[in-house]
């Protein structure tokens, strides 16, 4: 029986996933034609659906450990290496063409010095890559922490 129930829950993953795909390929589609026909770049625009689409993925990619840990009893305690290491980094880069485009000359140049070796053809699959690193590293980011197992790890 509990094995019939992950399949049912992969299998539910990834129709979400795909749905997030679609809706944010169609989204995107949008947007570029509504970028052709008024020659504005919608940058705002097509960050959000990256971070809501994506960051949506790799949220869903990490919700076992949540549920896991929802399970466990004890008090929320927040992974800060990763949150910082990994999560700052990848929200850095998930806004990098915004920051780029939108911020003060300094922090335009600083971004662009640090994200050019990465764009090497096209800029929006980075951003969505760091986007479901980032909503991957949220979600799992956070465990429980019991006490009751650090004070017998002490006697």
């Amino acid at each position: 029986m509990m094995r019939i129930k992950a399949w049912g829950q992969s299998f539910l993953k990834i129709i979400l996933i795909l749905f997030l795909i679609y809706g944010a390929n169609k989204i995107f589609a949008d947007i570029h034609l509504q970028e052709g026909l008024t020659y504005t770049p919608q940058l705002w625009k097509r960050t959000a659906v990256s971070l809501i689409s994506y960051g949506g993925i790799g949220a869903i990619l990490g919700l076992k450990h949540f549920t896991l840990e929802m399970k466990k009893k004890g008090t929320w305690k927040a992974d800060w290496p990763k949150l910082i290491f990994i999560g700052l980094p990848s929200l850095f880069y998930s806004l990098s063409y915004v920051i780029g485009a939108y911020a003060n000359p300094f922090l335009g140049h600083i971004s662009y010095f640090l994200i050019k070796p990465l764009f090497i053809y096209d800029f929006w699959s980075i951003i969505c890559l760091f986007s479901l690193i980032l909503g991957h590293t949220i979600i799992s980011g956070f465990y429980k922490y019991e006490e009751s197992h650090s004070e017998q790890n002490q006697e």
